[in-house]
């Protein structure tokens, strides 16, 4: 599996980073950027039209996962690419940053791969210890070590909410398997018309676990912050890839395992939908700093997002996909472009952004590209 040779990346870079004099480690990025290419490649040419089940059904190698798979190989490149000079100029111990970045990577790869609910589990925590650490890399900047803490709090909650969530689905139906839960779940309402009050919380649990994850409301507040803390690139990556990855999940739990209950939790996630694009928009507009500005407008996409979920219809999730994509282009586009910015000048505020289109016309092009289509504007992706 391409999964184990992006494991093994990872450790190379991590091992490299400790023999290589600091006059090499400027080749650290390009061999972690090499990797990911040929890991593309790779799975383009052994799962294209694919669809097995690997590991006893644990795992699933269909043309879904391996479009999330690409699409995350592609972010990590991105990532990577956009992270060099910020990480030459302010971080310390470059291996380390970029192996991180591949083993989230990872564990988002086995989210969207995933057929039963520890595994998806084990790979949700794989994916957010990564970001844990990320988030609190500058290690000399007070901001980020307050938003590392305030995301492993909030994050060990949450996982704990999802993991209690599990235990009592697990314990309604007795199995974890995706398909076994739908056959469980199919037998259960034929017979009674209505599933038990421990399957309904054991849902409820599981989503807000997950509405943690992609900062839905009500479960938004540690995102402003975090944001706000994190070094740009890290910003950029939590942005987009742990929220893509959390909802491409959420998409397949919700449409394989828990389909025979889509009356007991669509409404609540189209109200969850609908609050969360209301407040992160509003919320937006009173922001000074652009990266809780772009936090708070990343919140409001989840809840666009949220609706596809929640109607479930073969258009929806096409349509889903289609803005997903959109909003994984324009974000890293907008973030690349300031991150670029703060390089050259160290300032976050919206404020200082004025005057950029005399001094520097192309980072402002982007940017307003960018926004215009995070905005939704005709002719562009949103």
């Amino acid at each position: 599996m391409p999964e184990l040779f992006l494991a093994v990346l990872a450790v190379v870079v991590l091992v490299a980073d400790l023999f290589l004099p600091d006059d090499r480690k400027i080749y650290l990025p390009w061999l972690a950027v090499l990797g990911l290419i040929g890991l593309i490649v790779l799975s383009l040419n052994l799962l294209w039209n694919t669809d097995l089940m690997l590991y006893g059904g644990l795992i699933s190698l269909d043309n879904f996962s391996l479009f999330f798979k690409c699409a995350f190989l592609v972010l990590g490149i991105i990532v990577i690419l956009a992270s060099m000079d910020f990480v030459s100029r302010w971080l310390r111990s470059p291996g380390e940053y970029y192996s991180i970045v591949l083993f989230s990577i990872l564990g988002m790869i086995l989210m969207v791969e995933a057929q039963e609910l520890l595994t998806a589990y084990i790979a949700i925590e794989l994916m957010a210890f990564g970001f844990y650490v990320l988030v609190a890399f500058g290690r000399n900047n007070r901001k980020s070590n307050e938003a590392g803490l305030k995301y492993i709090l909030v994050g060990a909650f949450s996982s704990a909410i999802f993991l209690y969530g599990l235990s009592l689905v697990y314990a309604y139906t007795a199995v974890t398997h995706f398909d076994a839960i739908e056959a469980s779940l199919s037998s259960v309402l034929a017979n009674t018309d209505q599933i038990g009050p421990s399957l309904w919380v054991g849902m409820a649990l599981m989503l807000a676990g997950l509405g943690f994850k992609v900062a839905a409301v009500p479960f938004h507040m540690w995102a402003p912050d975090t944001y706000e803390g994190a070094p740009i690139p890290v910003t950029a990556f939590l942005s987009v890839g742990s929220k893509i990855a959390s909802l491409a999940f959420m998409l397949r739990l919700f449409s394989e395992a828990f389909l025979p209950a889509i009356d007991q939790w669509q409404i609540i996630v189209a109200v969850i939908s609908a609050l969360t694009m209301t407040v992160g928009n509003v919320v937006a507009m009173v922001q000074s700093n652009y990266k809780r500005l772009l936090a708070y407008s990343s919140i409001g996409h989840v809840g666009f997002m949220l609706m596809g979920i929640a109607a479930l219809s073969s258009i929806a999730i096409d349509g889903l996909l289609l803005y997903m994509i959109g909003y994984a282009v324009t974000t890293m586009a907008v973030f690349t472009a300031l991150t670029a910015f703060f390089n050259m000048t160290g300032r976050e505020d919206i404020s200082d952004l004025g005057g950029l289109a005399d001094t520097h016309s192309y980072f402002a092009a982007a940017i307003a590209v960018a926004l215009f289509s995070l905005a939704g504007l005709p002719f562009f992706a949103g």
